[in-house]
């Protein structure tokens, strides 16, 4: 426990920087442009985002399973992975430009926007480094190389924005910071773990087998990121750039609210491998209590923005975009089912359900383009809210019940989000005579790590 605090504490410090220098950025570009430049930036930067999951490839979590329990052979497993994710993230790049030429050919201004803001992709191989200091849980390396050069990007930004810098200059900042990140990343992972783990590479991971296993989660987050950024991308084609950047404003608030289960998520995986090791019993219950926790404080955000909306979107982006206030009362709520979705995804990973988790994901992605196809020329910017929430609730919660490895969390989700029937469930469960005692669990913990 004292070591997933302290993980904890740096991963929920390092996305507070990321997800807040990025809140704060996005709002004052919004400020600064307007809602019509802003939602071209918006489009564009929403385009990039989509290609920049699928130069992960999903080899995040992959890769650092690998490297725990191959540690002996981390700095080979590192290099491979540098160059595999480098010669994918050249691939996005040019496939990205290569559709936004054919299907956008007039639209010269978006065309720049990603050129200029995706050469960041090719820098996102630095993450290869990043994956080592997760696997040695060292958390705090991952802050200085990530976390710091963030700070400094932002002071560039908002730099560039008093100097009143054209457009297109802050497409191009995108692309500094990841270069940044990256350096930063090396230089660190060469002065404190590369000296300290073999550099052979005999028995390495081959990179074909990387690819197969981190395909389904490649397939899994890139239908999240498509129906979280298919409705920014669709409405400003659809219903212009000006109502694009209404909804990307509404869209900020509400995802910055995701940063808690984000964060402390990567420490918290390590910890679900061991509780599986306790049986079933255990680790069923302890998720159970999981899912309560993420339904308590996805409920208190969801509430909090819906009472809230007008004084909060007024008070960040002023009174140009008071309309996003509607918006983000519907959004507000998805924020509940993200809660509860990223709470699922450690189970996932380890009971081999990545390919039914992409399936949810994909099948989510779908109807919130099928959605947003209906509902945008009738309902606008609304409509749109109301297709990520539906799609949303299908792929976090209902697709559960299609498959019987999921049917028991099905039911664990359904106890959270009532909330008192999943705590009297627990009281219940935790007074049971046929429940081990705490210390008998805590052994088998102990026994598991030996």
């Amino acid at each position: 426990m004292k070591k997933f605090l302290s993980s904890g504490a740096w991963s929920l410090l390092n996305q507070f920087v990321r997800v807040g220098s990025l809140a704060a950025i996005t709002i004052a570009l919004g400020r600064h442009f307007g809602p019509q430049l802003f939602g071209s930036l918006a489009v564009g930067f929403a385009l990039v985002r989509v290609f920049a999951v699928v130069t992960t490839f999903g080899l995040d979590r992959v890769l650092v399973r690998h490297l725990v329990d191959r540690e002996e052979q981390a700095a080979a497993i590192v290099r491979e992975a540098f160059w595999l994710k480098l010669g994918i993230a050249f691939l996005s790049y040019l496939t990205m430009l290569g559709l936004i030429f054919t299907f956008e050919r007039g639209d010269t201004l978006l065309l720049a926007i990603a050129a200029l803001a995706g050469g960041g992709l090719l820098f996102q191989a630095g993450d290869a480094f990043d994956y080592a200091f997760q696997a040695q849980g060292r958390f705090a390396l991952s802050f200085f190389g990530r976390g710091v050069p963030i700070l400094l990007s932002t002071t560039l930004k908002i730099g560039a924005i008093l100097v009143n810098a054209p457009l297109l200059f802050f497409a191009a900042l995108e692309t500094v910071e990841a270069a940044i990140i990256a350096a930063a990343l090396f230089v660190v992972y060469r002065r404190t773990i590369s000296g300290s783990v073999s550099a052979k590479s005999a028995g390495t991971v081959a990179w074909r087998r990387l690819l197969v296993e981190g395909l389904p989660l490649l397939l899994s987050a890139l239908a999240v990121m498509i129906y979280m950024r298919s409705d920014i991308i669709m409405l400003g084609k659809m219903a212009g750039y000006q109502v694009a950047g209404i909804y990307a404003a509404a869209s900020q608030i509400s995802e910055a609210c995701v940063l808690f289960p984000v964060a402390l998520m990567p420490a918290l995986f390590p910890i679900l491998v061991r509780w599986r090791r306790c049986g079933p019993e255990f680790y069923h219950r302890q998720f159970e209590r999981l899912f309560l926790l993420a339904a308590a404080a996805g409920l208190l955000f969801s509430l909090t923005l819906t009472f809230g909306a007008t004084t909060i979107v007024t008070f960040i982006f002023g009174s140009n975009y008071h309309s996003a206030a509607n918006i983000l009362i519907i959004h507000a709520w998805t924020i509940l089912f993200i809660f509860i979705g990223i709470t699922q995804s450690g189970y996932d990973v380890i009971e081999g359900l990545t390919w039914f988790a992409m399936f949810r994901t994909f099948i989510g992605a779908l109807l919130n383009i099928g959605l947003n196809l209906i509902l945008i020329p009738r309902h606008g910017a609304v409509g749109s809210a109301v297709a990520t929430l539906v799609a949303q609730i299908f792929s976090s919660v209902l697709l559960n019940a299609l498959h019987p490895g999921t049917r028991p969390i099905l039911r664990m989700q359904f106890m959270s989000i009532l909330l008192w029937p999943a705590l009297r469930g627990l009281c219940r469960k935790d007074s049971a005579p046929k429940s081990a005692s705490w210390q008998e669990l805590a052994n088998r913990v102990t026994l598991a790590d030996g």
